[in-house]
C-alpha cells in the first residue's frame, strides 16, 4: 500500500508542482504593469502565501477528521477556481480579482506541500526522508516544465484573445484540476485512515496552533526542524520573488527568466531523494546544517549579481533551491520522528502554517527592499539567515544535552 501511495502521490505533484510554478515568473510582472511600480510587486507571492498559510491549518484540521485523500481534492478543487478568477482579473486589470485567484491558488500550494506528509503515514520510521523526498522529486517534472511553458501558455491565451501574460492561468487552473483528479480517484485507500491517524470519540482532542507551538518549543530537535523549514522557505522566497524584475531590469527577456526559475525549480526537486538519503543515512540534523550551507553559498552568488550575469543568475538560484530542498526534505522528516505520533498532523499543519506565514512576510517585505536597497542587500539578508540555520544545525547536540529528555 505504501508503493501504491507514493505512486499515486508522485503522478499528482506533477501537475499540482507544475500549476504552482508555471504563473510565478509572470506573477510580479503583473503586478508591476497594473500598479505602474516595482516597489508592491512581492503582493503576488504574498497573496499565494496567504492561501498556502490558511490551507495549511485548515486542510490538516480537515484531514485529521476525514483523511488525506478529502483534504487533499478540496485544495485542489479549490485553487482550480483560483487559477479562472486570476486569469479574469489579470484580463480586466482588476488587482483585487487577481490577488484573490492568487490566494486560492495558494490553497493548492498548500495542498501540495501537505501531500509530502502523506508520503510518511505508511513509511517506517528509518526511511520517512526517502518517502517524502520522493513525493517532493516527484515534483521535478512539473516544477521544470511549469515554467518553460510560460512562452506557449501566453501565445496560446493570446490566440484566444487574452492580453500578454494572461495565459498561463489558464494552464494553471487546469493543471490543477488533473491533480486533484488523480487524488480523488486513485488514492484508495486514504493512508491516514490505513495507518490510524484520524480522529476518533476515544482519542485526545487533537492540539490547536498554539498547543501545537508548545510540543514543538518544549522539544530542540522539534524546534530545530521548524527553524529548518521555516528559514529554507523564507530565503528562497525572498530572493526567488524579486529575481524577474532583477533580470528584467538588466534586459533579459520573460524567456531567459522562465529558464532561470527552471533552473531554480530543478535545484528544488530533482535532487530530493539525495537530500532523503542522506538524511536516512547520515542523521536529518546533519542534512539540515548542509541546506544552510547550500544557502549561504547561494546568496552569496546572488548578492554579486549586480548586473545579472547568467554566470551567477543561474549557478545562484540553482543552489538556492538545492539547498531549500535539503532543509525542507530533512526538516519534514525530522519534525516527524520528534513529535508524539497523536499530534503529528496538527504539529505539521501549524508548522506549514507559520513556515508560509513567514515566507509570506519575507515576500512582501522584499519588494521594498529591493526597490530601496536592491537586490544584493537582499540576497545579504538572506545569506545571514541561511548561516543561523548551519549555526543551529552546528549547535544542536549541545542544546539537546542541556535540555535533557525531549520525551
Amino acid at each position: 500500500m505504501q508503493k501504491h501511495t507514493l505512486s499515486v502521490l508522485f503522478a499528482s505533484a506533477i501537475f499540482s508542482r507544475a500549476a504552482a510554478t508555471l504563473g510565478f515568473a509572470v506573477a510580479v510582472l503583473l503586478i508591476k504593469d497594473m500598479l505602474g511600480d516595482s516597489r508592491f510587486a512581492g503582493l503576488s507571492t504574498v497573496a499565494v502565501t496567504i492561501g498556502t498559510a490558511a490551507s495549511a491549518a485548515i486542510l490538516s484540521k480537515y484531514m485529521n477528521r476525514r483523511g488525506r485523500r478529502p483534504g487533499l481534492v478540496a485544495g485542489y478543487a479549490t485553487a482550480t477556481v483560483g487559477g479562472f478568477i486570476a486569469l479574469a482579473g489579470a484580463q480586466n486589470d482588476s488587482l483585487t480579482g487577481f490577488l484573490l485567484g492568487l490566494i486560492l491558488l495558494g490553497v493548492g500550494s498548500g495542498a501540495s506541500n501537505l501531500a509530502r506528509y502523506a508520503a510518511a503515514d505508511l513509511a517506517p520510521a528509518d526511511s520517512r526522508g526517502k518517502a517524502i523526498s520522493l513525493v517532493v522529486f516527484a515534483s521535478t517534472i512539473g516544477a521544470v516544465a511549469g515554467p518553460t511553458l510560460v512562452g506557449v501558455a501566453d501565445t496560446v491565451g493570446q490566440s484566444f484573445g487574452l492580453d500578454e501574460k494572461i495565459g498561463p492561468y489558464g494552464l494553471t487552473a487546469i493543471f490543477m484540476a488533473i491533480a486533484g483528479l488523480i487524488i480523488w480517484v486513485a488514492l484508495r485507500p486514504d493512508p491516514l485512515v490505513l495507518s490510524g491517524g484520524l480522529d476518533t470519540p476515544d482519542t485526545p482532542k487533537r492540539a490547536g496552533f498554539t498547543q501545537s507551538l508548545r510540543v514543538i518549543s518544549a522539544r530542540p530537535t522539534a524546534t530545530l526542524a521548524l527553524g529548518s523549514l521555516v528559514i529554507s522557505q523564507a530565503v528562497m522566497v525572498g530572493v526567488m520573488a524579486m529575481t524577474p524584475l532583477h533580470m528584467d531590469a538588466h534586459g533579459h527577456s520573460l524567456s531567459v527568466i522562465g529558464w532561470v526559475i527552471s533552473a531554480h525549480t530543478a535545484g528544488m526537486f530533482a535532487f530530493a531523494p539525495l537530500a532523503g538519503w542522506a538524511g536516512d543515512r547520515y542523521g536529518q540534523v546533519p542534512a539540515i546544517g548542509l541546506g544552510g550551507a547550500l544557502l549561504v553559498a547561494a546568496t552569496a552568488m546572488t548578492a554579486m549579481a549586480g548586473e545579472a550575469p547568467n554566470l551567477l543568475m543561474f549557478p545562484g538560484l540553482y543552489l538556492l533551491g538545492l539547498g531549500w530542498s535539503f532543509g525542507m526534505v530533512a526538516g519534514s522528516a525530522l519534525l516527524t520522528d520528534s513529535v508524539p505520533s497523536e499530534d503529528r498532523v496538527s504539529v505539521q499543519g501549524s508548522a506549514d502554517l507559520l513556515t508560509a506565514t513567514v515566507s509570506g512576510g519575507a515576500a512582501l517585505v522584499s519588494g521594498f527592499v529591493f526597490d530601496m536597497a536592491g537586490f544584493h542587500i537582499l540576497s545579504a539578508i538572506g545569506l545571514i539567515a541561511s548561516g543561523m540555520l548551519v549555526i543551529s544545525s552546528a549547535t544542536h547536540g549541545r542544546r539537546v544535552t542541556l535540555a535533557g529528555t525531549e520525551s
